[in-house]
């Protein structure tokens, strides 16, 4: 039996991943997508996640593909200060596209021994005592002692259990668009 099926194969799903192989338990990570998407949904990571991926040793991985940007900000277009006496030996955001760290943490859980499957969806969950059963598009059955969600805002996960997602609709439209400009 596998121990955990990790649903979603984003950053989360990734690190979690890892983390459980890092303790020898046997993982699968059923990922509805058949390839990593080049879409850039997040431009970088802030200090505390820098930290989990330096106590990881993960963090020249990520240095080498990005760029570090000082800590600051503005508010209505004037500059702010970085904050003093801040609690981190990484006092910056690392700016690193989004498919770069999905790539990175995917090769991290790779070779950690995590078994990745692309293109798999899961359509149906079925708890027991013992423990869950994975249903996905093409019939196949997962069964584990856990299940973990880790597919998104849209979670297929909670919508098969029935979890409810609470709050109110956004008030605000947002686009965020990725630019290539030519001279």
């Amino acid at each position: 039996m596998i121990d955990v099926i990790v649903v979603g194969g984003g950053p989360t799903g990734m690190m979690l991943a890892a983390e459980l192989r890092l303790h020898g338990l046997q993982v699968v990570v059923p990922e509805q997508d058949t390839e990593p998407t080049p879409v850039v949904r997040s431009l970088g990571l802030h200090a505390r996640s820098l930290e989990v991926m330096d106590q990881r040793g993960l963090l020249e991985r990520f240095l080498s593909h990005g760029k570090k940007h000082p800590v600051g900000g503005f508010f209505a277009g004037i500059p702010a200060p970085a904050p003093q006496g801040l609690d981190t030996t990484h006092p910056y955001v690392l700016g690193i596209p989004q498919p770069v760290t999905d790539r990175l943490l995917t090769e991290r859980a790779s070779e950690l021994g995590a078994s990745i499957r692309r293109g798999c969806t899961v359509v149906g969950l079925e708890q027991d005592d013992d423990g869950v059963t994975a249903v996905l598009t093409d019939g196949t059955r997962l069964r584990s002692r856990y299940l973990v969600g880790c597919d998104g805002g849209r979670s297929t996960v909670r919508t098969l259990l029935g979890v409810a997602f609470p709050g109110e609709p956004s008030t605000v439209d947002t686009l965020l668009g990725e630019v290539e400009l030519t001279a």
